[in-house]
């Protein structure tokens, strides 16, 4: 419309200009053709001219057109049906954000083979049809994800392993991530979903081999991974727990250096070493931890050990109490130290300090052997009692 009104506008300006240029002469035009002659005005023959060219203009567009009119008819129905085929992605997304999963499901598979992306479509149909519990059809929509363009492999894996997780199909999850990890061995989802699935099934043999990988390219926190990872070695560990303390030793040797501090993973390793009868070996490793951080769990440990050089053994506990303070836990432990060397005062002093701020059910059965050592019945068996109650409201 608007290009027709600019020719129109042309039109009327060029033919006010010839108006005005033959208003006083008209000027004269003959034309002589094989016995045929023409006489006219000038001013006529020019609007002649300027019709038979817009004549021809015309007919030279409408040819074009009609040559033209079925591809071009064809693409105006290939960009309708695209366009059609977008709405209905944008719908299938909306409801599937809004829960609305079975409307979901139709909208997102209904107009997929149109959509410049079918596979995007059906990946997202797959999503709607596993909140709705039906696995098969969110199975064959991940196999025509696959086969269409638009989805990747890596894509449909991951999403396959999502929702194979979610579903607690853990062998056909551990199948599709071990697929993934061959194809991207460092991509960050791929290593923090296989880490979990493994610690998930047990399968701590393929999370040591994932550790690594975890802590260079992993996408998350580094005490999660401290956590998964010793979950890892102590499994490796366990395995030893029935050999001899050297094998224990050399199995720890095994573990990454950055785990040897993680006072979880001593812990582990201090109790292979007691059961396998290396108190002094393992009273050397808690030392060793307790040098650079502070562990209660570890100094309880420590205090059950029964060491060969027991006044070695408090005198490390007492050393403790001066670069940590006075920790209920090291407190007790000082106490049941000094109660094995028969040092009666000091192991009363130690326990009931243990109890300043709050009592503790352990410290009083403990002061309850330290009277009955010294023979004072009656305050036995008042710790004893105290303890008792203590304990029982606790559980």
């Amino acid at each position: 419309m608007r290009r027709l009104l600019l020719v129109f506008s042309l039109f009327v300006i060029v033919g006010i200009t010839v108006a005005l240029v033959f208003r006083d002469q008209q000027g004269y035009l003959l034309l002589s053709f094989g016995g045929w002659q023409i006489e006219t005005s000038l001013l006529f023959a020019v609007g002649v001219l300027l019709v038979a060219l817009w004549v021809a203009i015309t007919v030279w567009k409408l040819i074009v057109a009609g040559v033209l009119l079925p591809s071009s008819l064809r693409n105006r129905l290939a960009a309708r049906r695209e366009r059609k085929a977008r709405n209905s992605l944008y719908d299938g997304l909306l409801l599937l954000m809004e829960g609305r999963w079975s409307r979901a499901e139709t909208e997102l598979a209904r107009l997929a083979d149109r959509h410049e992306a079918p596979g995007l479509n059906y990946l997202l149909a797959s999503r709607a049809a596993q909140f709705q519990g039906h696995v098969s059809d969110r199975d064959r929509y991940l196999e025509m994800a696959s086969s269409k363009r638009g989805a990747s492999e890596l894509a449909v894996l991951l999403t396959q392993a999502q929702m194979q997780i979610q579903q607690g199909q853990s062998a056909e999850a551990m199948a599709s991530l071990a697929r993934l990890y061959q194809m991207e061995p460092t991509h960050p989802q791929v290593l923090q979903l296989y880490s979990a699935q493994a610690a998930s099934v047990g399968d701590y043999k393929q999370l040591r081999a994932l550790v690594p990988a975890l802590y260079k390219h992993g996408d998350m926190p580094t005490e999660n991974i401290d956590r998964l990872a010793v979950d890892a070695w102590n499994d490796e560990l366990a395995n030893h727990q029935q050999k001899d303390a050297i094998a224990l030793s050399t199995a720890w040797k095994r573990v990454p250096k950055r785990l040897r501090s993680q006072p979880g993973m001593v812990e582990r390793y201090a109790k292979l070493l007691k059961r396998a009868g290396a108190d002094d070996q393992a009273a050397d490793v808690i030392r060793d931890a307790l040098k650079h951080e502070w562990s209660a769990s570890l100094v309880l440990l420590f205090g059950d050990l029964q060491c060969n050089d027991r006044t070695a053994q408090l005198a490390t506990a007492e050393g403790w109490l001066k670069q940590y303070g006075e920790e209920p836990e090291l407190l007790l432990v000082a106490g049941r130290l000094c109660l094995r060397n028969r040092l009666w005062g000091r192991a009363r002093s130690y326990f009931e300090a243990s109890q300043k701020n709050q009592s503790r059910p352990d410290a009083l059965l403990e002061l309850g052997r330290l009277f009955e050592e010294i023979n004072e019945k009656e305050e036995a068996r008042s710790a004893y009692r105290q303890g008792l109650e203590l304990r029982g409201n606790d559980s």
